[in-house]
C-alpha cells in the first residue's frame, strides 16, 4: 500500500514527459504574510556519535540545514530555491523531459542570504520535507512562517532524497530508494527523529539566545509529518506537531502523547474510515491526550487513468488538492505548465497550508487563541474538520449575529410533577436572538456539572461539553422587535443545550428561540447560585405509556407557562405572539401535538423523530404539523403507529419526511460531538449532513407557517438524502 502510495506522489508530484511544456519567465513562490523581512543561512552539521543509517561505512550523519528567521531589512542577495545538481535529480527521478532543470536555480525566493537575525529567544519550527524530496520544497511554508517572528529550522536528511548539497560541492543522492516495506519506512521515521534531536542540540550549543527552548514545534511533509509524532515521543522538548499528508506507519502506542498535535490531509485519502492511510491515523489519534484536530482539505478530482501528469493550461479549476499541493513542488510545477492532478490553484493550496500551520503554532508555542482552529471558517471553505477534542457547533447560516442569554422561571401555580415535595415548577429556558453585534464573550455551552452529568459513563473527560465551542454572544443586546418565537424541546436526558445549533441558526434569520430545560427530566441542570437538579424523573420506572403520557403532558404544561412569563415580561416587545411556534426532538417532538392542542397561541409544529404517546383524538389538529424521522429500512417503511395514527387526525397543512443516512442522535448536537469527537453514537450518523438537512427544513417550516413565506422545499425534497413519506 505504502510502495503504491509512493509511486503516485512521485508520478503526480512533477509529471511525466511533456515535451511541449516550457518555462515561465519567471517563477516565483508564495509571498510571505508577515510584516518581517526574512533572512536564511545554511548549516552543516555532522553527527559522529552514530554511523550513516543508510550508508553504514559512513561513521558519521552528516546533514544539511537552512535556517529562516526575521530580519531588519530585505536588502541583499536572495536565497536560491535549488542547486543545477538538485534540481536535474528531481527532474531525473520525475521522468520530466523537455525543460531545463537550471529553470529551478531562478525561482524567486525572498530570503536574504546570511542576513542577521533580529530578535533573540524565537519561537522554533523544525520543518521536515517528503521522501525524496530536497529540503527547497518547503521554502515557501518556512519564509511565511519566518515573516511572521519565526525560526524555522528546515532539515535535509541526507540519502532519503534525490539529492543534497554540501559545502565542498559534494552531492550525495537517494541511497534509501530502492525496495520499501513496513520496516523501511518506520526505521526512516526513527531516524529522522534522531536527525532532528541532533539539530536541535547543535543549534542550541551553537547559537544560544537565537531560539527559545521552551517553544519548539515540529511540522513536515508525508513522511516528513508521519514521523512528527515519533519525534515527539523521543524529544520532550517539542511542544506541538504536525503532520501534513503523511500516513503514520510507526503506531503511537501508550501512553500516547499529551502535547498539541494536528493533522491535516487530503479529503479523499485521510478522512475517517476511508482506507488503510486514514486508518493509521484513526489509530494513532486514539492516543494522542492533548489538544488535537484532524482536518481535511477538499481533494476534487483523482488522477486520470494511467496515473499521468500532463500539460493542460486549459483544465478548469476547482476545489481540489493533491499531495504536492502543500509544497512549492506543486506551486513551481503549475508555474511550469504542469499537471499533477490538482484542481486547486497551486497559490490557494499554499494559502490554506500556511494558514492551518501558523495558526496552530501561533497557539500552541505563542499562547494566542486562534478561532481558525476551534471550527470550519468561511475564509477557507476547503477545511473540513474530520475530528476534534474541541468540539464546536457549526456556523449559524443567517445574516445576524446572535445573543443568548438564560431565563429562571418559576411557576407557583403547581408542584414539580417528579419532585412533589418542591411546591412549584421551576425551570431553566435559554433564549437566542438577533444581537445588535458578534463582539463579546460566546455562550459557555454547559456548566462544568451539566457537562459532567451528561457524559457519565461515556468514557470522555467530564470537562469535554464545557468548552464546546458556540456562536452566541452571552447577553448580548436584542435587535428588533415583534419577532416570531419558536420554543424548542430537547430528548429525554438531554439537557437543553442539545439543540443549540438549531437554535443559534434561526436566531441567525431573525427568530426568537426559547430552549426549554425540563427540570427533573434531564441528565442535569444548574441553576444560578449554583444549585444542580439531576434526573429524577428517570428514578421512575417508565417503560409503559403512562410514563410518557405524564412527561408529555408535563412539557405541555411547561411550554405554555414559558410562553405566558415571557409574553408578560421584559421580552415582550421582542416577541410577537401572534407567531409563535413549536418544536422538539423525541420525546420534545412527541411532547408538540399535545403543548398545540393545550394552547391556541402555538400557530405550526415539528415532531423530530419523537413518538407521541398522548394520542391526537377528534376534532384533531387543523394547524401546520411536520413530522421529521430518521432512515428506516426500507424506506419510509410504514410501523410507526403513533405517527400513523396522529397524522390521520391532522386536518390542516402537513407532512411526514425522513433523512437517509441519519439515527435518532443525528438531528441534536449529541450527534454532531459524536462525530466530531470520532465517537460512535448508536450507528451511522452523518450529523454535520443532517443538521444542515434539519436547520433548512425547520427553518423553511416556520417561514412558511409563521412568515407567510412560501418554501419550495417543503413540497419536493431539497436535498437527496430527504423522501416524502406523506
Amino acid at each position: 500500500m505504502k510502495l503504491k502510495s509512493l509511486m503516485v506522489v512521485t508520478a503526480l508530484t512533477l509529471a511525466l514527459t511533456s515535451p511541449s511544456a516550457s518555462a515561465d519567465p519567471v517563477l516565483t513562490l508564495a509571498k510571505p504574510t508577515g510584516d518581517r523581512p526574512v533572512g536564511t543561512t545554511s548549516l552543516y552539521l555532522k553527527d559522529t556519535s552514530r554511523a550513516d543509517p543508510w550508508v553504514p561505512s559512513v561513521p558519521y550523519r552528516e546533514l544539511m540545514v537552512s535556517l529562516f528567521y526575521p530580519v531588519a531589512s530585505a536588502t541583499g542577495p536572495k536565497k536560491q530555491f535549488m542547486s543545477e545538481a538538485e534540481a536535474k535529480a528531481v527532474f531525473a527521478e520525475a521522468g520530466i523531459e523537455g525543460i531545463p532543470p537550471s529553470v529551478m536555480t531562478t525561482v524567486r525566493t525572498d530570503a536574504v542570504v546570511d542576513a542577521h537575525p533580529a530578535g533573540r529567544g524565537l519561537p522554533a519550527v523544525v520543518l521536515s520535507p517528503g521522501f525524496k524530496r530536497p529540503r527547497a520544497e518547503l521554502t515557501s511554508l518556512s519564509e511565511d512562517l519566518a515573516s511572521h517572528g519565526y525560526l524555522v529550522v528546515l532539515v535535509d536528511h541526507t540519502y532519503e532524497n534525490v539529492a543534497t548539497t554540501f559545502p565542498d560541492g559534494r552531492v550525495t543522492g537517494c541511497a534509501a530508494c530502492g525496495s520499501y516495506n513496513l520496516e523501511f519506512w518506520q526505521k526512516l521515521g526513527r531516524g529522522r527523529a534522531k536527525d532532528v534531536s541532533f539539530v536541535l542540540d547543535s543549534l542550541i550549543r551553537s547559537r544560544p539566545g537565537l531560539l527559545d527552548p521552551a517553544r519548539i514545534g515540529m511540522a513536515g511533509h508525508s513522511v516528513g509529518g508521519a514521523s512528527a509524532i515519533g519525534t515527539m515521543v523521543a524529544d520532550p522538548r517539542l511542544k506541538a506537531g504536525i503532520d501534513i499528508d503523511g500516513t503514520t506507519d510507526d503506531p503511537l502506542l501508550a501512553p500516547g502523547l499529551d502535547r498539541p498535535f494536528l493533522f491535516l490531509g487530503r479529503q479523499n485519502t485521510y478522512t475517517p474510515g476511508t482506507g488503510d492511510e486514514a486508518a493509521t491515523w484513526e489509530r494513532d489519534w486514539a492516543q494522542l491526550k492533548g489538544w488535537k484536530r484532524w482536518l481535511t482539505v477538499s481533494s476534487g478530482a483523482l488522477p486520470r487513468a494511467g496515473g499521468s501528469a500532463t500539460r493542460n493550461p486549459r483544465k478548469p479549476l476547482v476545489a481540489g488538492m493533491q499531495h504536492p499541493s502543500f509544497t512549492d513542488i506543486g506551486l513551481v510545477g503549475e508555474q511550469l505548465g504542469l499537471d499533477f492532478g490538482a484542481t486547486t490553484p497551486a497559490a490557494r493550496g499554499q494559502a490554506i497550508t500556511a494558514a492551518y500551520v501558523r495558526a496552530f503554532f501561533d497557539q500552541h508555542l505563542r499562547g494566542k487563541p486562534q478561532p481558525l482552529l476551534d471550527q470550519p471558517s468561511a475564509q477557507y471553505p476547503e477545511i473540513a474538520f474530520a475530528r476534534t477534542s474541541t468540539p464546536y457547533l457549526p456556523a449559524p447560516t443567517g445574516d445576524k449575529p446572535v445573543g443568548s442569554t438564560a431565563v429562571y422561571l418559576k411557576d407557583t401555580s403547581r408542584p414539580d410533577p417528579w419532585v412533589p415535595s418542591v411546591p412549584y415548577r421551576e425551570l431553566m429556558v435559554t433564549l437566542f436572538y438577533p444581537a445588535a453585534s458578534a463582539k463579546g464573550p460566546k455562550t459557555q455551552y454547559l456548566t462544568p456539572q451539566e457537562s459532567a452529568a451528561l457524559l457519565a459513563g461515556s468514557g470522555l473527560p467530564s470537562g469535554t461539553l464545557t468548552g464546546l465551542v458556540t456562536n452566541s454572544v452571552a447577553d448580548a443586546r436584542p435587535a428588533g422587535r415583534g419577532l416570531p418565537l419558536v420554543v424548542l424541546s430537547p430528548g429525554y436526558t438531554k439537557p437543553r443545550a442539545t439543540l443549540s445549533a438549531l437554535a443559534e441558526d434561526l436566531a441567525s434569520h431573525g427568530y426568537v428561540v426559547a430552549v426549554v430545560g425540563h427540570t427533573y427530566e434531564n441528565t442535569g441542570q444548574s441553576f444560578p447560585g449554583g444549585r444542580f437538579a439531576g434526573c429524577a424523573s428517570c428514578e421512575v420506572p417508565h417503560d409503559n405509556d403512562a410514563f410518557w403520557q405524564k412527561l408529555e403532558r408535563g412539557r405541555a404544561a411547561d411550554v405554555s407557562f414559558v410562553l405566558d412569563s415571557l409574553t408578560r415580561s421584559k421580552w415582550a416587545g421582542l416577541i410577537d405572539s401572534s407567531r409563535i411556534g413549536m418544536a422538539g426532538h423525541s420525546v420534545g417532538g412527541g411532547s408538540t401535538i399535545p403543548a398545540m392542542v393545550a394552547d391556541t397561541r402555538i400557530k405550526a409544529g415539528i415532531d423530530i423523530d419523537g413518538s407521541n404517546k398522548v394520542p391526537l383524538t377528534a376534532p384533531g389538529l387543523a394547524r401546520p404539523f411536520l413530522f421529521v424521522n430518521h432512515e428506516q429500512v426500507p424506506k419510509c417503511a410504514p410501523g410507526n403507529a403513533d405517527w400513523e395514527r396522529d397524522y390521520a387526525q391532522m386536518t390542516g397543512w402537513q407532512r411526514w419526511i425522513e433523512v437517509a443516512g441519519t439515527q435518532h442522535a443525528s438531528f441534536t448536537d449529541v450527534g454532531l460531538v459524536g462525530e466530531q469527537l470520532g465517537v460512535p453514537v448508536d450507528g451511522p450518523n452523518a450529523a454535520a449532513r443532517a443538521s444542515e438537512i434539519t436547520r433548512a427544513y425547520v427553518q423553511a417550516f416556520f417561514d412558511q407557517h409563521l412568515r407567510g413565506q412560501a418554501r419550495p422545499i417543503l413540497d419536493r425534497p431539497g436535498f437527496p438524502e430527504v423522501s416524502f413519506c406523506r
